[in-house]
């Protein structure tokens, strides 16, 4: 067996916790970051009453109406928040 003295023994186990938790961070971070994009990609801004809705995005064509005023709009990008 190893000798392995106590301080080091603490070191490595907060090391690998700090290393998991920066981890799931990150991956936390890069998934509501892609799920952001695209939320914002299937995403229609009615330019009337500005009503947000989402389009089939399999449907390739441009223009959708609004399920509130009945508008029809063209795909635009939304504005930041």
């Amino acid at each position: 067996m190893i000798p392995v003295p106590l301080s080091t023994l603490i070191f490595i186990f907060l090391a690998l916790g700090i290393t998991v938790v920066c981890a799931l961070w990150f991956w936390t971070f890069i998934r509501e970051r892609r799920r952001e994009t695209h939320r914002r990609h299937v995403a229609v801004q009615c330019r009337i009453c500005s009503t947000a809705y989402l389009r089939d995005p399999k449907d390739k064509n441009a223009v959708t109406i609004c399920p509130v005023c009945n508008t029809p709009n063209e795909r635009t990008r939304l504005r930041p928040i």
